[in-house]
């Protein structure tokens, strides 16, 4: 008994393991300087796949989640969960379902105000962008505490999406 729950354990992490190293999005990378003279990373995926991810009657509760795992690319926090690449052409999509669904949304103006300001390579407020959305989601493990250096930046990339040359 205790064999056959040990193998089912370990073909189940095996599993999980293969579908999260294999599910993690392409991408490719470049360092640039903004219009603010900030070094910046920019994150483009290799397959356009963004409105089916943010449909235009996608849930708010699903923006957030959204939202808040594009932060973390960012941020340095002690805990994170979750990554989805922060690139131009999902911000842009955000905004799109934001603006479709503002009146259904809470914290509509929340939202805009963050990726606004995304669209413009501007991340000096990160840090508050992924605390306030995090505190909307009822964290209690994870605050942010200090933007990632382009180098953090670069190695929370390599960790988390495959990235192509």
């Amino acid at each position: 008994m205790k064999r056959k729950l040990l193998l089912i354990t370990v073909v189940a992490g095996t599993l999980l393991t293969g579908y999260f190293y294999l599910n993690k999005a392409d991408v490719t990378v470049k360092k640039e300087k903004t219009s603010y003279g900030e070094m910046v990373v920019q994150v483009n995926e290799k397959e356009n796949t963004i409105e089916t991810e943010f449909p235009i009657d996608m849930s708010e509760m699903k923006v957030q989640l959204a939202i808040h795992k594009m932060s973390h690319q960012k941020v340095l926090a002690k805990k994170k969960w979750g990554a989805l690449p922060l690139t131009p052409e999902r911000v842009k999509r955000l905004i799109q379902v934001v603006e479709e669904n503002r009146r259904e949304y809470a914290n509509a103006d929340l939202y805009l105000e963050i990726l606004y300001e995304w669209e413009k390579d501007y991340f000096v407020n990160v840090i508050i962008a992924h605390n306030e959305i995090w505190d909307l989601q009822g964290g209690t493990i994870g605050r942010a505490y200090e933007i990632a250096s382009p180098e953090e930046e670069m190695e929370f990339i390599q960790e988390n999406f495959d990235v192509k040359q």
